[in-house]
């Protein structure tokens, strides 16, 4: 079991209000990519996704972590856990394709345990990861408040890594807390990257960056 203190491994609820409040805002921003069938939060923390899937109705739910102070949380939300590193769950078993959350888990962890999951999650399978946004400057604020981090991924990173798996992107944008589409920041952008030079992401981008991706080929294949 990861016996890290919570806070310095990622952001979580610990009050069942933030915890509805955060599940709730995951749905907001991701629940358009849920494809029907299983669906699997890897590194499911203190299982706020979890819970609003499950009060949304969704039955084939399942969340993965090893950090026993977030899974002390989700054990009281009466959600579906594998109590289990992420990778050693991936390895232990036949995967069924499924729609795989990965948020705030890769930059915690070695470019080869990214690799490797990507490589085992079978064909069929869509993954939906959200990491720190590289490109914006409230992103790198998000990437360094964390002292856990290993590592930031850039957009062109993930998305060689997930080609290399024979990853088909659906989606993918800036999200948290980033410029909204109404004409002032239409003309900011404007300004700073015809007048300044400036691409408009480093100041107007989101915190995070996220990313759909459907594998279409398997290893096997």
């Amino acid at each position: 079991m990861d016996s890290r203190p919570a806070e310095f491994h990622c952001g979580y609820a610990e009050s069942e209000q933030q915890i509805i409040e955060k599940g709730r805002s995951i749905l907001a921003k991701f629940g358009r990519y849920i494809k029907e069938g299983p669906i699997v939060d890897l590194g499911c923390g203190e299982g706020a996704l979890l819970l609003a899937l499950k009060k949304a109705g969704k039955k084939q739910i399942l969340g993965v972590d090893s950090n026993e102070e977030l899974l002390r949380i989700a054990r009281g939300l009466d959600v579906p856990l594998a109590e289990s590193d992420i990778w050693e769950f991936l390895r232990k078993g036949r995967l069924e394709p499924a729609v795989y959350f990965y948020l705030d888990v890769m930059e915690h962890v070695p470019v080869e345990l990214n690799l490797e999951l990507f490589c085992l999650l079978p064909a069929g399978s869509r993954i939906i990861i959200q990491t720190p946004y590289t490109e914006s400057i409230l992103g790198h604020r998000f990437y360094m408040n964390v002292p856990s981090h290993v590592a930031p991924y850039s957009p062109w990173v993930i998305k060689k890594m997930l080609g290399r798996f024979s990853y088909q992107v659906a989606a993918e944008g800036s999200v948290d807390w980033g410029r909204l589409p109404n004409w002032k920041n239409k003309l900011r952008a404007f300004v700073l990257l015809k007048i300044m030079g400036v691409d408009p992401d480093l100041i107007l981008g989101g915190g995070n960056y996220f990313v759909v991706a459907d594998r279409v080929r398997g290893a096997e294949s």
